[in-house]
């Protein structure tokens, strides 16, 4: 496969098909494909909530967080129609050189997300993937500092934010389109909670469990509210 081909050729472990994970400690700039276009650095957990939303068959989707833009990359390759879109014009340049290096093709917006709607964009999207900005808390293995770097005075303004974002996000989905919201945090209320709620808003929006039963997610991550990574 062409997994195992790359797998050989880095000296990496596959932990899913289409993944792999290097030794810590090697310029990634340096390594074989890079330059070609062949791969692009995400962290699998990173990976799943696009996998979720499966092969795009030529359908559209919003990247409505899209920066650094290792989501964007795989829904591209998932043959997705992407609309890529962030709010800072610098991190939106990262993400049109990423494209640029792997050869796939997105829209490149760099906008408010609050302040995008769907006549902009032509109508409404399939799927939107929202990553949105949170409190970061689901990375103190990567930073052990961030308990003493943030206070928590700034979370409750997170929320309400990510309540905005997941409102306005469903202003831009089609009839029967899929929204996949995810943050990288431990707390509930920037989870399960949010879920909840957005269910208690919106008459006629549902949890689809079921797509979550994919290989390589545990059927005890999946709770009534959707998937909590451990």
């Amino acid at each position: 496969s062409h997994t195992a081909e790359w797998a050989v050729k880095l000296g990496a472990d596959s932990l899913k098909p289409g993944h792999l994970r290097l030794s810590r400690g090697q310029a990634v700039h340096g390594l074989e494909g890079f330059e070609d276009g062949a791969w692009w650095v995400q962290d699998l957990a990173a990976s799943l909530p696009a996998r979720l939303l499966g092969e795009g068959g030529g359908k559209r989707a919003l990247d409505l967080c899209a920066a650094p833009g290792g989501k964007t990359l795989q829904l591209a390759a998932q043959g997705w129609q992407v609309t890529a879109l962030d709010i800072s014009e610098r991190r939106m340049e990262r993400v049109a050189a990423n494209l640029a290096r792997t050869g796939l093709a997105a829209e490149v917006v760099q906008a408010d997300a609050l302040e995008f709607d769907a006549s902009e964009a032509g109508g409404g999207f399939d799927a939107i993937l929202l990553d949105a900005p949170c409190s970061a808390t689901g990375t103190i293995r990567r930073h052990p500092d961030l308990p003493y770097a943030k206070d928590g005075s700034e979370f409750g303004a997170l929320i309400e934010l990510q309540a905005e974002m997941i409102d306005h996000a469903l202003t831009l989905l089609k009839p029967g389109g899929r929204l996949v919201f995810c943050t990288c945090s431990l707390l509930p209320d920037e989870g399960e909670v949010q879920v909840e709620e957005a269910l208690a808003r919106h008459e006629g929006l549902t949890n689809d469990l079921k797509a979550l039963a994919r290989p390589g997610i545990e059927p005890d991550w999946i709770g009534p509210e959707g998937l909590r990574l451990r």
